[in-house]
């Protein structure tokens, strides 16, 4: 499997646009939140027919794009734009300059560009969070560990990395729990310690979720609030 990294423009709009190249039968395409155009297709099909192919699909793409700006702000990474990090919110600063730059002061993110594309905001953007996740994730474990007084839980191995459709992931016989990068919450950190107990998703998972945290049903509906974020 590989991935490419290419741009679509119709209608005025240009489009980031991330190729996967994998076993695949057809080609398959997903509007990401962010405006980026993820798609999966065969190894061998061209960039032009696929190129083609956005090219049929421009009335989806663009009618799927409005449909997620009435439902959610799009973050677009522009100067100007309001980030919260670790709940509080900070101005994002953009400039041009001879670097790829990221860094916060007072309630500021200044991002100087020397590459100004869509792919390298969001990979700055990325470099921010996962500085961040060094310390909030295992602040987040030191608070949800209490919760398995008595019960042995091993001292897991704590990752992180940027995922699209997944909170986190936990290998209970490695003793290892990947986070989502995005998603330095408590409850998330909860639900994949309670992996150690529980394997699955079956009713035990979910008893072992709602002893130790009760409103976890709640704080889950209000990370909606985040998906704006998650780019």
């Amino acid at each position: 499997m590989t991935s490419e990294q290419h741009q679509f423009t119709a209608q005025g709009r240009t489009f980031p646009v991330i190729l996967v190249r994998k076993k695949v039968k057809n080609i398959n395409l997903h509007v990401r939140s962010d405006g980026t155009l993820y798609l999966s297709a065969p190894a061998r099909v061209p960039w032009a027919y696929i190129e083609d192919f956005l090219e049929k699909k421009t009335d989806f793409i663009i009618r799927a794009m409005e449909e997620r700006k009435q439902k959610f702000p799009i973050l677009t990474l522009s100067d100007g734009d309001t980030l919260y990090l670790a709940g509080q919110p900070y101005r994002l600063d953009v400039r041009l300059g001879l670097h790829n730059s990221i860094r916060r002061s007072g309630q500021t993110v200044f991002m100087e560009l020397a590459d100004d594309t869509p792919v390298m905001r969001q990979k700055l953007y990325h470099k921010l969070l996962q500085a961040l996740g060094k310390k909030l994730f295992p602040a987040s474990l030191s608070r949800m560990q209490p919760l398995f007084a008595g019960l042995a839980l091993p001292d897991p191995v704590l990752k992180q990395r940027v995922m699209r459709s997944r909170w986190g992931s936990c290998m209970p016989l490695k003793g290892i729990v990947t986070m989502n990068t995005y998603l330095a919450i408590d409850h998330v950190m909860l639900h994949e310690l309670c992996h150690f107990l529980q394997p699955n998703h079956s009713r035990h998972f979910y008893d072992a979720m709602t002893i130790r945290m009760p409103d976890w049903k709640a704080r889950r509906q209000a990370m909606a609030k985040y998906l704006p974020y998650c780019v």
